[in-house]
């Protein structure tokens, strides 16, 4: 507890955001010294040279230093002495790694706040490519969010929209069945929790798909759509104002 509450001060006071990284495993105490004294590039080669060695070859804390160390040098570059254009991918890389290595997900819980940062700052990435309708490279960023979180249905289901605004209908189908299945699901089983980094994506993911099935001639569809959204979202303003547009065009029953 003592080691969280300083990496904590540390870095609060550092660079303004909260973390609660912690040592778990005794033999990386180096990693936490160097990252608590924000010697980020030498957390990140100590790091990796510990991803080398068979004795930690399926511990996860490495991969957790290397996402955070590449995401510091993605926001402060100026902590390093190389250059590191593609920080931010492999920030998300290798917390990728690192969920896959975190079997029991008790580090990834300890270091939620941390590897939602690394979230946000793609999904800024992301959104911008969307809302600039290049949504091939949309799909691509959101398609590599995804394997760091691969259990979070709005980002399955805005990676399903990319692709199918992308022309990869196949692929992007799958997906957003999936995460409609899910839905679903979490409707009728009353356990719909909001996720505070990628909400605004499962309400832009359901406005454009809906939009897609109107224009699609498949209102049916996406009255279905739009209705469940509703239950799940009811306070939502924008989710509201696409029921209505949608189901103005529904046609009166006789």
């Amino acid at each position: 507890m003592l080691k969280r509450n300083l990496l904590f001060t540390l870095f609060t006071l550092s660079s303004l955001l909260a973390t609660q990284a912690q040592v778990v495993n005794s033999d990386f105490q180096k990693l936490f010294d160097l990252y608590a004294m924000e010697k980020y590039e030498k957390c990140a080669f100590k790091a990796e040279s510990y991803t080398r060695k068979d004795k930690y070859s399926r511990d996860a804390e490495p991969y957790l230093y290397m996402a955070l160390c590449f995401y510091q040098a993605h926001v402060h570059p100026e902590l390093f002495t190389n250059e590191y254009p593609d920080a931010l991918k492999d920030a998300l890389k290798y917390a990728y790694k690192f969920r896959k290595k975190d079997k029991n997900g008790e580090l990834y819980e300890s270091n939620r706040y941390l590897l939602d940062k690394i979230r946000e700052e793609a999904l800024q990435q992301a959104k911008f490519y969307f809302n600039d309708e290049d949504y091939r490279k949309a799909s691509s960023e959101f398609g590599r969010i995804l394997k760091v979180m691969p259990d979070d249905v709005n980002l399955i289901f805005m990676t399903g929209v990319s692709m199918i605004e992308a022309k990869n209908l196949g692929e992007g189908q799958k997906l957003v069945t999936t995460a409609l299945d899910s839905l679903r699901t979490f409707e009728k089983e009353n356990r719909f929790v909001k996720d505070d980094v990628t909400h605004d994506m499962l309400i832009k993911g359901v406005i454009s798909y809906t939009n897609y099935l109107d224009e699609s001639n498949k209102l049916e569809s996406a009255l279905e759509i739009i209705a469940l959204v509703r239950k799940l979202i009811a306070d939502d303003p924008r989710i509201k104002t696409q029921y209505a547009k949608l189901y103005a065009k529904a046609p009166e029953e006789e």
